[in-house]
């Protein structure tokens, strides 16, 4: 398949968000710290990412991913890759 024709798996994925980095430890306030500096969370989301946990704090390609947890599990932050189930496709 040609590059015009979306040959990336990673475009795919991103445009899919087929990957989750799932988070999960309880969350407390060094989490919560963690989260915002590595992954970028605004102080203002905080709160709101914290009643959702455990549980997924971003999506997307893997390969943006991967980096994020690297980061997260040296930060001593329980957390994992998931595949998300595929959508169903209409008939």
């Amino acid at each position: 398949m040609s590059p015009a024709r979306g040959s990336d798996p990673a475009q795919r994925e991103r445009a899919l968000q087929a990957w989750e980095l799932f988070v999960s430890a309880v969350p407390d306030a060094r989490l919560m710290e963690t989260l915002r500096r590595v992954v970028g969370f605004k102080r203002f989301e905080l709160e709101a990412l914290r009643r959702k946990l455990p549980g997924p704090v971003r999506r997307g390609a893997r390969v943006d991913l991967e980096p994020l947890e690297a980061a997260l599990r040296r930060a001593g932050v329980a957390c994992e890759l998931r595949r998300r189930a595929e959508p169903a496709r209409e008939p």
